[in-house]
């Protein structure tokens, strides 16, 4: 009884965050897409996705890590070098992306088409704290602690629309640049936020100088573990976006901004929802492998992910349905008059996003059992079919080509998973 209290709490918690973050993205999504012309918008969602690039490559590694790791820290004494093995980690990625963004302002003295140094500075900010954001929130989760967590998620995302529509208002300044600098204001407020929480509940309770409990964490399993992910997750920034990049070189700016528009509406809140429940599952399904005598547990919660496979696609393909008829009513409520012309992307994109958001679910498992090293196998061979799709669906057929290659690769996506995880 305590547990399937304990459970619900848990996924309150866990959805209040997400729920508010979808809520957040709507009602920013529409009031950007009001406020900006598709051009600027496009250029927002490029800045955006080297952000997420960011997050992908140094992020998502790192956070993965604490949450399959944490338990097996708290087995063995808490060890400070553990916390010290992801602050180096999280310095050498921020020291990364200020190389590239150093990188993209020369470049930008020599070839006018690269953005100017004040995106490119706000995009390297911005993406310094999305990394930080992600590990901070990854430790809250190992450490389930899922109300704080479901607060700062939720906040983040309310804070940085607000910021940014606020921006425009106060300055009258639509643009990219007046978004971003919204965004990054937001981030360090979140930051903050994180640093002062993790300092109180888990860093000044850390034990210095302990050898014992050190050794007994095997440091080389957390870079055995991290190495392949950082594969895995460039591979899936390629995938999820690459056909920006592929329709700006293709097409026109006006329609990344449509398909960017869309993209976060209808594909996005998929994912959400395969986060909501891996985000409630896998902290749980760790503290159950590092403790002994818990086997019927355990098959349980995999049950869990099993059923919760099913329902994601089931919810994907009856939303689906309903949008094919549908989507000129949600073009209108959520989208600005300039983007409604986009509006027949939503359902495609819909079930594209399911799809993904399946396979996310799907290889939970393979994160379990540390073979992280097919995951990156995987990642790589998808990446490679979707890029080439991408450039020759964007290249024959520019949008309706691009949708095209979207749908085709997340469906085979979900296929190859399903190959993977039996083996």
């Amino acid at each position: 009884m305590n547990s399937m209290r304990a459970w619900a709490g848990e996924a309150f918690w866990v959805g209040f965050g997400l729920i508010t973050s979808v809520f957040a993205l709507l009602a920013g999504t529409r009031f950007l897409t009001h406020l900006l012309s598709t051009e600027q918008y496009g250029r927002l969602a490029l800045a955006v996705s080297l952000s997420t690039l960011a997050v992908q490559v140094f992020g998502e590694p790192v956070g993965k890590t604490a949450v399959r790791f944490y338990s097996q820290w708290c087995e063995a004494g808490k060890p400070a070098g553990f916390v010290q093995s992801l602050a180096k980690s999280l310095s050498k990625a921020a020291g990364c992306i200020v190389l590239f963004c150093a990188v993209a302002w020369v470049a930008g003295v020599y070839n006018k088409s690269v953005p100017g140094g004040y995106f490119i500075v706000m995009t390297g900010i911005f993406a310094i704290l999305l990394v930080f954001n992600r590990v901070g929130l990854a430790l809250e989760d190992a450490a389930r602690r899922r109300r704080f967590r479901g607060i700062v998620q939720g906040g983040f995302e309310v804070m940085r629309f607000g910021f940014a529509v606020g921006l425009i208002l106060v300055f009258v300044l639509p643009d990219a640049e007046t978004v971003l600098s919204g965004f990054v204001l937001a981030g360090v407020l979140v930051v903050l936020t994180h640093g002062v929480f993790l300092y109180v509940n888990l860093a000044r309770k850390l034990p210095r100088g302990h050898k014992k409990t050190a050794a007994v964490m095997n440091m080389e399993a957390l870079r055995t573990f991290q190495t392949p992910l950082i594969i895995s997750n460039a591979c899936i920034w390629l995938v999820m976006m690459a056909e920006r990049w592929a329709l700006q070189y293709f097409g026109t700016p006006e329609e990344v901004g449509g398909y960017a528009a869309v993209y976060q509406l209808a594909f996005i809140p998929m994912l959400f929802v395969s986060n909501f429940l891996i985000l409630l599952i896998e902290p749980i399904l760790y503290q159950v492998i590092a403790q002994e005598g818990k086997t019927a547990s355990f098959d349980q919660t995999r049950r869990i992910n099993n059923y919760a496979v099913f329902g994601i696609l089931s919810f994907s393909f009856v939303l689906f349905l309903v949008l094919l008829f549908a989507y000129p009513m949600v073009g209108n409520l959520l989208l600005g008059a300039q983007f409604r012309p986009y509006s027949w992307l939503f359902p495609w994109l819909l079930l594209a996003g399911g799809c993904f958001a399946a396979t996310g679910q799907l290889l939970l498992k393979l994160n379990l059992e540390l073979r992280t090293d097919r995951l990156a196998v995987l990642w790589a061979g998808v990446a490679v079919v979707a890029v080439t799709g991408y450039m020759i669906g964007a290249c024959f057929w520019q949008l309706k080509g691009i949708l095209t290659a979207i749908v085709a690769v997340n469906f085979l996506l979900l296929i190859f998973s399903l190959v993977f995880v039996r083996k």
